[in-house]
């Protein structure tokens, strides 16, 4: 396996390129994002033998690929029939409740377009994609706002970020006016190739002229890192960031290299699971200088309450 080191960070941290959930954390909390994932993961079977082929998902997405494009851990082209294993975001919530942040590993914010992992199997054998024939996708948007390519993975203290990359772009099917270049009319998407496996995010910067500020979160006693997900969801962008407590003393923080601009309109959702009982607190704030939001009290819901709840925010 290839590990690559991150040199942004005050501390060196191994970056663990992602399967489906390769999460190295072993947290309690950790089971309900995974339960997500299972429940959110779409399966498609198709076959190899037509030459050129489209499927959409669920939510409108199209990926469009070749018979050589999956190929097998010989090199050669799939043969037969074989399964492609979708799992998309392209809200806040839904990213949250896949445990998802929009924060590169280096501790930027990003704003995003989609979030998409793309899998493929034959008869539970990994498949790879051929990188000279790769899937071509299509997320429908109401916007031409431009986005740029990020790679998705965890590091080894089990925090999910992601990765610019150098060499995969994201184009919008407008002109540099944003007037539609389709026949469809005021129909738009983001259109990128996918050249291996693993999760992809459509993003920009979120650049603002505020100042930064690390953000710290205290939970009330027997709550921690082992038990509990912190997450600040943005109000006016599609944007969620996860807090982390790796030393589980109950204080969740953005991390020694991140920080988030100081007033804007946010939520802090805390999630948490304690002898197979979920907990919940929702608090709206603005965020301060060196802000730190001191939760009194979370509130007992089952796990399907809990998800309505993240839902309706």
């Amino acid at each position: 396996m290839l590990f690559l080191f991150s040199c942004e960070k005050e501390t060196e941290t191994v970056i663990i390129p992602s399967d489906i959930n390769s999460n190295p954390s072993f947290s309690q909390i950790n089971k309900f994002f995974e339960d997500n994932l299972d429940e959110a993961t779409q399966t498609i079977n198709v076959n190899s033998s037509v030459s050129n082929q489209s499927i959409t998902s669920d939510k409108g997405i199209i990926y469009t690929f070749g018979s050589n494009t999956f190929i097998n851990t010989l090199g050669s082209p799939v043969s037969g029939s074989f399964n492609i294993e979708l799992v998309e975001a392209l809200t806040k919530k839904e990213m949250m409740l896949l445990n998802r942040p929009t924060f590169t590993h280096s501790g930027q914010l990003l704003v995003s377009g989609g979030v998409v992992y793309l899998n493929a199997t034959q008869n539970g054998q990994q498949l790879s994609i051929n990188d000279s024939e790769p899937v071509m996708v299509s997320i429908p948007t109401n916007n031409y706002i431009p986005m740029d390519f990020f790679d998705g993975s965890f590091n080894n203290q089990g925090g999910f970020g992601w990765d610019e990359s150098e060499d995969d772009t994201v184009t919008i099917n407008t002109n540099d006016n944003g007037q539609d270049t389709t026949w469809l009319e005021n129909v738009f998407s983001y259109d990128f190739e996918i050249d291996s496996i693993g999760w992809i995010n459509c993003d920009y910067f979120y650049n603002s002229t505020d100042p930064l500020t690390q953000v710290e979160v205290v939970l009330p006693d027997t709550f921690n890192g082992n038990n509990s997900a912190v997450f600040i969801y943005y109000s006016d962008i599609n944007s969620v960031a996860s807090l982390s407590d790796y030393d589980e003393d109950g204080t969740f923080n953005l991390g020694a290299s991140y920080s988030t601009p100081i007033g804007m309109d946010v939520t802090f959702v805390v999630i948490s699971e304690s002898n197979s009982t979920f907990f919940y607190t929702f608090v709206t704030s603005t965020i301060t200088q060196d802000h730190v939001e001191v939760i009194n009290s979370l509130t007992s819901v089952t796990e399907a309450e809990l998800e309505v709840l993240i839902n309706n925010l």
